[in-house]
């Protein structure tokens, strides 16, 4: 890409209002949704994301996360603001590229829990996954399938089988390719259920989320976003709505 001239700021507002835009429609799209649900929460996620590689055809990933609430509104009462963290989560894995397009992965995730529980719980989690990109000109698509064998204490260490879909498109904001100091937009959806439970479809959960990025340096790489996680709650059906704040940092080991 051709060095920086007079014409980039202009490039770099036009980006931040696309992505503005995009944060405003989703907002007003999720309202009458939130309204019309029993309980929401709104809830802040910082990541951190350490990447690296073993060879040309395996590579490694450590993550950590927590998650808090900020506000609370359940059905036919006032809305209560409180910050109150719910959920750590710490995961390591491996990767093996298949094909230029495929990857096959294995990990595992310890989790300390205390969102809708009665009590603080402990999970350890187990993750099969194939993923598949493909790239047009700027525009980057992503496909993920994901199986998860989860043991909570709470459930005396029996094991609950997950599935979840995941597709995903990013692109640069400035350009035909990402360069250092360049932001772009990452957009996703994907879907979760316990395949082996009854009304495993209907008690699916659903995420969307959109986020704008930064690639600050070859290493180093900034996300922000909103998603919105949704699923059904409780023998009446209610709904129960989550919409979060995530704030990633991604560092890719030499």
């Amino acid at each position: 890409m051709a060095g920086i001239t007079a014409k980039r700021p202009t490039a770099n507002h036009r980006s931040i209002i696309i992505a503005s835009g995009l944060f405003l429609v989703g907002l007003l799209a999720l309202t009458p949704a939130l309204r019309a649900q029993s309980r929401t929460t709104l809830e802040l996620l910082p990541q951190f994301s350490w990447n690296g590689e073993l060879d040309n055809r395996w590579s490694w990933s450590l993550n950590t996360s927590l998650e808090s609430d900020i506000s609370e509104k359940i059905e036919g009462r006032a809305a209560q603001t409180a910050f109150s963290t719910h959920t750590y989560n710490l995961q390591g894995g491996l990767a093996y590229q298949w094909t230029n397009s495929l990857d096959l992965s294995g990990g595992y995730q310890f989790g300390w829990r205390d969102l809708d529980e009665d009590e603080k719980d402990i999970e350890h989690r187990f993750l099969q996954q194939l993923s598949w990109a493909g790239r047009w000109e700027k525009y980057r698509l992503r496909v993920r399938g994901r199986t998860e064998q989860r043991f909570f204490r709470s459930n005396s260490w029996q094991a609950r089988h997950r599935w979840r879909l995941r597709g995903a498109l990013d692109f640069p904001l400035q350009g035909e390719r990402l360069d250092p100091g360049e932001t772009y937009l990452n957009l996703q959806s994907e879907w979760l259920a316990n395949v082996f439970e009854e009304a495993a479809l209907a008690n699916r959960e659903t995420r969307l989320y959109a986020g704008l990025g930064w690639l600050i340096n070859g290493p180093y790489r900034l996300e922000n976003g909103l998603e919105w996680r949704t699923r059904l709650s409780g023998a009446e059906n209610n709904r129960r709505h989550r919409l979060i704040f995530r704030l990633t940092f991604t560092f890719n080991w030499p």
